[in-house]
C-alpha cells in the first residue's frame, strides 16, 4: 500500500502518467551510473524550463555541464569500470536548481555536518533536532510564504523566550574572543546551545507549498526534551511569531501548538528516519546530516508523508515534468524564481571554526575536482569541438560516460559515430574560456 498511494495521491493532483523515466530495462545497471544519468536528465529538463525564450540573461543551470571552458571535454573512467566523468566543462553551483550541482554541493555540506555532529557526540554532548513550520493553504504564492516566514524566524529568534532558553551561543562568543572582541552583552541560557545549523528547505502537497526549517542543536545534554514547561514555551513563542507575521490566525492556534515545532534527539538524531535514503536510486541510511543538507534534493518518485498529506520535493516535481506534467513543470519554475540566491545552510557565527570546517562557496563544491576515488581513474579521450557539439545536440551526455565507463576509448569513438546518424534535437555547445583548463597539457 504504502508503495502506490503517494503516487495516486500525485496522480489525482498533478495529472501524472504511469510511465516514469525513474524505471530502467537495465537491471543490472551500475548504481553510480543509474544516479547520474536521473541528475542528467533532470538537469536537462531544468534548463528547458528555465531558458528565456525572450532572450537576454539566461538561468546560470542553462550552461551547467554543456559551455567547455577551453579546447574540447576530457572524458575519465574509474578503473573498475563502474564510473566515469567529464573534465573541462562549467559548472553552474545552483543546489535550488541543477540536480547535478546540487549532488556535489550537498554531499559536500553533509561532510561537514556530519563531521561536526559526530564530533559533539564522541564528547558526551548532544545534538537535537528542532522543525519549525506552519500552517499553509493552497492559494498562497510561494515568494509571499517565504517572506512571512523568514520574518516569524527572525521575530523567533529575538523573542525573549529563545533568548532565556538558549542563550548567547558559546561558539560564537568563543569566537569574539578569539578575535580580541569579545560579546558585551552574553546571556545564560537554561539550556545553553554551542550552536546551530539551520536548513531551509520546501515541499509541495494538495495544500501548496510547504516551507519549512531542520535546524542541528548542539546542546550540553538532553535535558530540554525532558523540560515539558521550556518546550512548551518555546513553542508559543514560535506560534506568536507566525501570527504576528501573518501566518495562521487565533482560530487556528490549537492546531499550531500541536504541529508547528517539533524537537527530537537521542536515537532519532543519531539514526535519523532511515525511511529515506541517498537520493536517487537507494533508500538507505539517511541520517541528521542529510536531512539537513539533501532533502530538498531527494528524487526518488514516493512522497514524504506530513499527516494525512503527500509532498514531493523541487527535484521530484522536476521529475514529474520530465514525465510531461504541466503542473509541476510550472511549479518547479516558481521555486526556482523564489529560491535562487538563497542559502540552504546556515551555521550561527563561529561553529565552523569551532569544528575547524572551511567556508566554501557553493559554486567552488561545483567544480569538477579530482578526489581520492577519482585518482584511481584513467583517461579515456579527449572530445573536440564539433564532437561535443555533436553530444549536446543529440542530448547524449550520459551515454558517454556510459561507453567509457563500460567500453572505453573504443566504445566512445563507437557511440560518436552513431551519434551522427541521429537527428539533432538541442542546441550545441557554447565555448567559455572563463576558467582555462591545464589538464589538456598532461594527455
Amino acid at each position: 500500500m504504502m508503495q502506490t498511494e503517494p503516487n495516486a495521491v500525485v496522480s489525482r493532483f498533478l495529472g501524472i502518467s504511469a510511465k516514469s523515466l525513474h524505471t530502467s530495462s537495465a537491471k543490472n545497471e551500475d548504481h553510480k551510473l543509474k544516479a547520474k544519468a536521473l541528475k542528467y536528465t533532470l538537469q536537462r529538463t531544468a534548463q528547458t524550463l528555465l531558458y528565456n525564450h525572450e532572450g537576454g540573461k539566461q538561468h546560470r543551470v542553462c550552461s551547467c555541464h554543456r559551455n567547455v571552458a577551453s579546447d574540447g571535454v576530457s572524458v575519465y573512467r574509474d578503473v573498475s569500470g563502474n564510473n566515469a566523468r567529464f573534465g573541462n566543462l562549467m559548472t553552474c553551483g545552483s543546489v535550488w536548481s541543477c540536480p547535478v550541482c546540487a549532488a556535489k554541493i550537498t554531499e559536500s555540506r553533509r561532510e561537514d555536518l556530519q563531521k561536526a555532529v559526530s564530533n559533539w557526540l564522541l564528547q558526551g554532548s548532544s545534538c537535537l533536532l528542532l522543525t519549525s513550520t506552519f500552517p499553509h493553504e493552497a492559494d498562497m504564492p510561494l515568494s509571499e510564504l517565504l517572506e512571512k516566514f523568514a520574518e516569524a524566524l527572525q521575530k523567533f529568534k529575538n523573542s525573549r523566550t529563545y533568548k532565556n532558553i538558549f542563550g548567547t551561543s558559546v561558539a560564537a562568543s568563543a569566537l569574539k574572543s578569539k578575535k580580541n572582541t569579545p560579546l558585551k552583552n552574553i546571556i545564560e541560557g537554561t539550556h545553553p546551545r554551542l550552536g546551530t545549523v539551520r536548513s531551509l528547505e520546501v515541499s509541495h502537497g494538495v495544500n501548496g507549498w510547504h516551507p519549512h526549517t531542520h535546524e542541528v542543536l548542539f546542546m550540553d545534554d538532553d535535558r530540554l526534551l525532558t523540560d515539558t514547561a521550556a518546550v512548551e514555551s518555546l513553542t508559543k513563542a514560535w506560534v506568536v511569531a507566525l501570527i504576528n507575521a501573518g501566518l495562521g490566525d487565533e482560530s487556528k492556534i490549537n492546531d499550531m501548538l500541536l504541529r508547528a515545532m517539533d524537537i527530537r534527539g537521542g536515537d532519532y538524531v543519531a539514526d535519523y528516519v532511515n525511511k529515506f535514503g541517498r537520493e536517487p536510486v537507494e533508500l538507505q541510511g539517511w541520517t541528521i546530516a542529510h536531512e539537513v543538507t539533501k532533502a530538498n534534493s531527494k528524487m526518488g518518485k514516493v512522497g514524504r508523508k506530513f499527516g494525512n498529506e503527500f509532498h514531493y520535493t523541487p527535484f521530484q516535481l522536476l521529475g514529474f515534468a520530465t514525465d510531461g506534467d504541466s503542473v509541476a513543470a510550472e511549479l518547479f519554475k516558481e521555486f526556482s524564481a523564489c529560491f535562487e540566491g538563497k542559502r540552504m545552510n546556515y551555521w550561527t557565527n563561529g561553529l565552523k571554526d569551532w569544528f575547524n570546517i572551511n567556508e566554501v562557496e557553493d559554486e567552488d563544491l561545483a567544480v569538477d575536482q579530482e578526489t581520492e576515488k577519482e585518482k584511481e581513474e584513467e583517461f579515456v579521450i579527449r572530445l573536440d569541438g564539433d564532437q561535443w557539439k555533436l553530444v549536446i545536440e543529440t542530448n547524449a551526455r550520459f551515454e558517454v560516460l556510459q561507453a567509457a565507463a563500460r567500453g572505453g576509448l573504443n566504445s566512445v569513438l563507437s557511440l560518436i559515430e552513431d551519434l551522427k546518424t541521429r537527428p539533432k534535437s538541442y542546441r550545441g555547445w557554447f565555448k567559455d574560456f572563463a576558467r582555462p583548463d591545464f589538464s589538456r597539457f598532461f594527455h
